[in-house]
């Protein structure tokens, strides 16, 4: 018996062979060429034929098998020893060493498991496992790799290896032996921890708090309660601080041996800082996360018990601490007497009032409806409120499992938990998921479930009346008793109207739902005429309307006059005088004088003060105050227009108005009044009211556009200190969001530095403003750090910087203002001639520029270092170099890319530059000079220049450039907008072109 591997990657036809030959119920294989793929055939080569052994192990992309081990050695595995296959692995494991100079993580694990299987490695195979779990397992991170240290090699022969290690020269860092050391302590050998202690004595490898930390961790494993503090102690007392990485890795330690009682004696050894900081650090939240996920929600627990309390403002929100930690435990699907426990913790510690309304909230949206109910049920016990709108998502997925008896039944719990459903819960939650095939005995089921006739009334004729079911709303409405809130009926009866044409039931609802209206003080005939005139059917056709109206004059409904006075001033002009004096006579007929209503619609409403203007606002106050009605709202409204117009002067009357008269000043109105001073360079005032904000409302942050617009001011007060100090302490207490908005106020901040400071204030101001997330390194931001080298003409230094920065971030900041630079020194202050010759004679300044086009080539490419070049000598002047750069053959670039720069130019209204190039692109066959032209007289339109676009005009004339259609259409236009005569040369052009437009 012979095995055999086959590579089918063209042998599709011997394998079509193979299978006819001795299975014909073999599937084919994929005939695709572009992947490598093998199979195994086991040959018997006395009947020469060959079957397919695993039709199942197709092995792609050049021998790794497709969800399987890279180790293929299944096939053979009968016919070689335990020695033999495992020195097989380890030769795998050596080739990815050599030939991809790393080893896969699976394929590791599966070394190592041969080893603990077989109780046997040698000394050299060991080495290379070590080997393997350094940086060749390149995707891995540092923990996966200490995690995979721990398991590798014959923990009894720890020195034995070490030794090896020392003597093939491979280095025994501390790492590893703090690895050694948890080995040990998993084995339970603790006495073998002395030596391993000894041999890096040995080795002089001092003793950090990582192999105190390790140390820690192996009594763990032993439950050495007593030696785990002694030696967390004994490292404190040796000078060594555990970081809160040290700590939390013996937590997890001590949560995995179940000694919790240990965890709060451990988190004593915290940091102090974080020790006295409520907010729980992302790391720390992250491994109570990995501890709720590992079955140890209580050591999850105890990490957030070791914080200090947080105090709660009026407006904090005081569920977000421990937040993660109960949705953690839901999403874990831990049972509810667990959660139950930890949020009872959280609530009477005063962490997190609301901690199992934080659970409920997460199993809801979730979807674990018995978790939430149980949840639910423990907020009820402990009086806290429920609402409504907790059962929407439960709703929604009762009448997906158990259709309108799941509706009914969750419907039944909120009553038992005496919670009762609103119209929202009722209208969109429940109805579009029950039969209204009987309304009365849909009507009888919601009363089984407890809820009243009133709950669910509106809502039920609402949804029967949008589908035009009048008469059967009507019969609801007359058998059941309950009120109903008729405003929202209103435009739902106009439709069901309209839709059915049901006179004698729309009479009828109208009549039951006058009776059984909320609010019977209001003409609810005559605001349905008022909704129903408004309708667009009413514009072509009024025998709908006029069927209702004389259908009132046989009942006892009347109207009011205001609603009858609004109706005949909204009847369209459309119809004859007959028909609105019928139209009026009728009214007349059902309008009783002593029934008032001062309903809205009736009159012209005043505006909403967020809807009035400057002086809209004043004149309302006066009406406030001659009322003597509460003017806080107006006041408010005011003092942010003031604060919006930058009108500090009106801004500080309404302060003292608002003193005199006792009205309270918000947050707001204090942050507004103090980012108007900030706008107005008033550094001192704006200290004034920032103390005094602090001090009202110790919990208010400033939001970080206030912030950074604050600390430039105090900048260009030469406070710069203090400018990064308020930065830091800001970012401290609120979570900094960012973002582009905000960018180009840290630009103006870092440009303020750089105008005012030094370089390291510079540096160090980008630093902190990158580091706390408030802007990205842009090469926008990067700029101010070339900027004050070039405040001080330090061109050697700038362009160092710009090394630099490119290097680091990919990015050319200031690139063409430094060559501009760069390339006036040359010229001694601008003089072509002289940047000629020193340009000859390979100057320091000139391999300056060669470096910032080195530079340029590497982040841009080659084709733009020509451009780049091109637009510094058009800015500094330098025509004739321009010139001849332009008529240079090696110099290559798309036109195009040379009419984006050009464009640029325009918007910068860089006039001179324009015409600078299009005079040195004039005679090349490849420019389009009409376009830049172009551009030229698009600035002076912006500008409304009719002179010097006209002076163009004569210039291209002088140069004998025609130009395009475009160009004298935009001329004359802009000729005529500033009623200037056009020039008749320019007229007969236009003229022309007209006429060839016309022709074609």
């Amino acid at each position: 018996m012979l095995v055999r591997r086959i590579n089918l990657t063209h042998s599709y036809r011997l394998f079509n062979k193979l299978v006819n030959k001795q299975s014909p119920t073999l599937s084919t294989l994929c005939k695709c060429n572009n992947i490598s793929q093998y199979r195994w055939f086991k040959t018997d080569v006395s009947r020469n034929n060959e079957n397919v052994t695993n039709r199942s192990s197709i092995m792609v992309s050049g021998g790794m098998e497709k969800n399987s081990s890279k180790f293929p050695f299944h096939a053979q595995q009968s016919s070689l020893s335990s020695e033999e296959l495992l020195e097989k692995m380890f030769t795998v494991l050596s080739a990815d060493i050599h030939q991809k100079r790393r080893v896969y993580k699976n394929d590791l694990i599966k070394v190592i498991n041969k080893v603990k299987e077989l109780k046997f490695s040698s000394n050299k195979q060991g080495l290379l496992l070590i080997k393997c779990c350094g940086d060749l397992l390149v995707d891995e991170t540092p923990s996966t790799r200490m995690d995979l240290l721990e398991q590798v090699g014959d923990i009894n022969q720890a020195t034995e290896v070490i030794s090896n290690m020392k003597a093939r020269g491979l280095p025994a860092t501390e790492h590893i032996f703090c690895s050694l050391i948890v080995c040990q302590g998993k084995s339970g050998n603790l006495n073998n921890i002395q030596e391993v202690l000894t041999m890096m004595k040995s080795l002089k490898l001092n003793l950090t708090i990582n192999t105190y930390t390790a140390t820690v961790r192996a009594y763990i494993f032993n439950k050495k309660d007593e030696l785990v503090l002694k030696e967390m102690h004994k490292a404190q007392q040796s000078g060594l601080q555990f970081d809160e990485t040290h700590i939390m890795n013996i937590v997890k330690t001590l949560a995995s041996v179940s000694l919790y009682e240990l965890i709060p004696k451990v988190l004593k050894y915290l940091p102090e800082d974080i020790l006295k900081t409520p907010s729980i650090t992302p790391y720390m939240q992250s491994v109570a996360t990995s501890l709720v996920y590992q079955n140890h929600p209580m050591a999850a627990l105890e990490i957030y018990k070791c914080l200090p309390i947080p105090s709660f403002g009026p407006k904090d929100d005081q569920g977000l601490h421990g937040r993660s930690l109960v949705r953690d435990c839901v999403r874990a699907s831990m049972g509810s007497s667990i959660i139950g426990l930890i949020a009872q913790e959280l609530m009477s510690s005063g962490r997190n009032p609301i901690a199992l309304q934080n659970a409920c909230e997460t199993a809801l949206r979730l979807g674990k409806v018995p978790l939430a109910l149980d949840l639910l049920t423990r907020m009820k016990q402990l009086g806290m409120p429920i609402r409504p709108h907790y059962f929407w998502p439960i709703l929604l997925h009762t009448s997906k499992t158990y259709g309108e008896k799941g509706i009914m039944n969750t419907l039944s719990t909120m009553m038992m938990m005496e919670v009762r459903p609103d119209y929202e819960t009722i209208m969109t939650y429940t109805l579009p998921y029950v039969s209204f095939t009987s309304p009365q005995n849909l009507m009888k089921k919601f009363q089984d479930a407890g809820l009243s006739a009133t709950t669910v009334l509106t809502p039920m004729m609402e949804t029967l009346l949008n589908t035009g079911q009048v008469r059967a709303a009507s019969e609801i409405c007359e058998l059941f008793e309950g009120k109903v809130d008729t405003e929202i009926l209103l435009r739902p009866l106009v439709k069901g109207y309209l839709i059915s044409l049901d006179v004698k039931s729309t009479i009828h609802i109208l009549e039951d739902v006058t009776a059984k209206a909320i609010d019977k003080n209001k003409d609810w005939v005559g605001r349905f005429l008022c909704v129903f005139i408004k309708h667009k059917k009413v514009k072509v056709d009024l025998s709908d309307f006029m069927a209702i109206i004389q259908a009132l004059k046989g009942t006892s409904l009347k109207i009011s006059t205001t609603a009858a006075d609004y109706c005949m001033t909204r009847l369209p002009d459309t119809y004859d005088e007959a028909t609105v004096e019928k139209f009026k006579r009728t009214l007349i007929d059902i309008t009783d004088e002593k029934l008032v209503d001062d309903n809205d619609m009736f009159v012209q409403q005043m505006p909403h003060p967020k809807n009035m203007n400057e002086e809209s606002l004043r004149a309302h106050l006066c009406e406030l105050e001659a009322k003597n009605m509460n003017t806080r709202g107006v006041l408010r409204k005011l003092l942010l227009q003031y604060c919006k117009e930058n009108n500090l002067k009106a801004a500080l009357e309404i302060v003292d108005k608002c003193q005199k008269e006792g009205v309270f000043l918000s947050a707001g109105m204090k942050a507004a009044i103090f980012d108007l001073h900030v706008k107005l360079g008033e550094l001192e005032s704006a200290e004034l009211v920032l103390n005094d904000l602090n001090k009202t409302f110790p919990n208010f942050t400033l939001d970080e556009f206030k912030l950074i617009d604050f600390a430039t001011l105090m900048v260009y007060k030469n406070k710069i200190k203090q400018a990064c100090e308020l930065i830091n302490e800001h970012s401290k207490k609120k979570r900094v969001v960012g973002g582009r908005s905000i960018s180009m106020n840290c630009w103006r901040l870092l440009d303020a530095v750089a105008a005012q400071g030094t370089a390291k204030d510079t540096q160090r101001m980008f630093e902190l403003l990158t580091s706390l997330r408030y802007c990205k390194p842009t090469n926008t931001i990067l700029g101010p750090l070339i900027r004050v080298h070039l405040k001080n003409n330090n061109l050697e230094v700038a362009v160092q910087e710009f090394e630099n920065l490119a290097s680091k971030y990919s990015s050319t900041p200031m690139k063409h203002e430094l060559l501009c630079n760069i390339l006036t020194a040359m010229g001694d202050g601008g003089s072509e001639d002289t940047f000629i010759v020193n340009e000859k004679r390979n100057s320091g300044l000139n391999k300056l520029v060669q470096r910032i086009l080195s530079v340029n080539k590497k982040v841009h490419g080659s084709g733009d270092v020509q451009l780049t070049l091109i637009a510094a000598l058009t800015e500094v002047g330098y025509k004739k170099t321009l010139r001849r750069l332009l008529l240079d053959p090696t110099v290559k670039f798309h036109p195009d890319a040379l009419l984006r720069r050009c464009e640029r130019f325009a918007d910068e209204k860089k006039v001179v530059a324009l015409e600078m190039i299009a005079d040195c692109i004039k005679d090349l066959r490849l420019f389009d000079v009409e376009e830049i032209y172009n551009l030229i007289l698009d600035v002076y339109q912006r500008d409304n220049d009719c002179q010097e676009g006209l002076a163009l005009w004569y210039k291209m004339q002088d140069a004998d450039v025609t130009p395009s259609q475009k160009f004298i259409r935009n001329l004359c236009s802009l000729c005529i907008s500033n009623k200037r005569e056009i020039p008749s040369d320019l007229e007969i052009l236009l003229d022309k072109h007209n006429k060839k437009a016309t022709s074609t």
